[in-house]
């Protein structure tokens, strides 16, 4: 498949360039109400392992970041990231993950995208942090959607204990610059999950429980996603041009922390793929392992 990569070394002065070009004159934003019906998409889906492709549930990829563990019958790479390569019909990013290995936390600043609706009308995108859901049926996460109901924007942010419904909280605009995070509380067996929308001073933080018998936590991840529809499918991807991840953080149950990218897990990068082999999403070089920008190619 091919790849499309920035330097590693560029992403951050490249995040400050497609923060100003991404949200220049955007169209009039009609944000979904918060108390209005449920939008048609579901954002928080489990990564969907392309055709062929399988997530590394049961891989014994070797530790750190040398790329060179396996995943699946799905592609590897030693390449400009360091990570392992997995393809998804839903996910692009980054993933942490090793055999063996429990999460408690995770950590991302990012900028709301801004939609083209008119390109992209009744398409949709969301962008969160998380833990679980690489390689497991839970997904513990939050963040925010901007899609296009029609040719109408919507922006808002929300928060999901997969299998568990989405719940909206608020609404968010283009631009706007946002710090999630999960924290897994191992003392009460409570999932915190907090978003802070800096630019307008507006945050939440629900304590909650696994929506499941159980959650591993074998991972954590910062996504761009194609949410799901009633049927359970990935909706078209919308036109969000880039959205900008930074100070990536993640804590392991044994309190290892690092970034993305350590030498206690293993890194995965994922590719969303439009189901014909063709590049829909896919994020730059990882940059000190706490920074990347996930862009857009073409809607699903």
């Amino acid at each position: 498949m091919r790849k499309f990569h920035v330097a590693g070394a560029a992403v951050a002065a490249l995040s400050l360039v497609l923060t100003a070009s991404a949200f220049a004159s955007p169209a009039t934003v009609t944000a979904r109400p918060v108390a209005g019906p449920v939008t048609v998409s579901d954002p928080g889906q489990p990564m969907a392992p392309a055709s062929g492709y399988v997530a590394p549930a049961s891989s014994a990829a070797s530790n750190g970041s040398t790329g060179s563990g396996s995943t699946g019958s799905g592609s590897t790479g030693s390449g400009s990231t360091g990570s392992s390569i997995i393809d998804s019909t839903n996910w692009a990013g980054y993933a942490a993950a090793h055999p063996g290995t429990a999460f408690r936390f995770v950590q991302a600043a990012f900028f709301v995208p801004y939609v083209d609706c008119v390109a992209t009308p009744n398409a949709f995108s969301s962008h969160w942090v998380g833990l679980d859901g690489l390689n497991s049926k839970t997904v513990e996460q939050l963040g925010i959607e901007s899609g296009c109901s029609g040719t109408t924007t919507q922006y808002y942010a929300w928060y999901e204990m997969y299998p568990g419904n989405e719940s909206s909280v608020f609404n968010v605009k283009p631009g706007n610059s946002i710090v999630a995070s999960v924290f897994y509380n191992q003392r009460t067996k409570m999932f915190v999950l907090t978003l802070n929308d800096t630019t307008t001073g507006q945050h939440f933080s629900r304590s909650m429980k696994c929506a499941a018998t159980s959650c591993t936590r074998s991972s954590a991840q910062v996504i761009s996603e194609s949410p799901a529809g009633s049927s359970g499918q990935a909706l078209p991807l919308a036109d969000y041009r880039a959205c900008s991840f930074s100070g990536i953080t993640v804590t392991d149950s044994l309190g290892h922390h690092g970034t993305l990218r350590s030498k206690w897990w293993n890194t995965y990068e994922v590719i969303e793929t439009d189901g014909s082999s063709g590049v829909a999403g896919q994020p730059s070089s990882l940059y000190r392992g706490a920074a990347f920008d996930n862009y857009w190619f073409r809607e699903t």
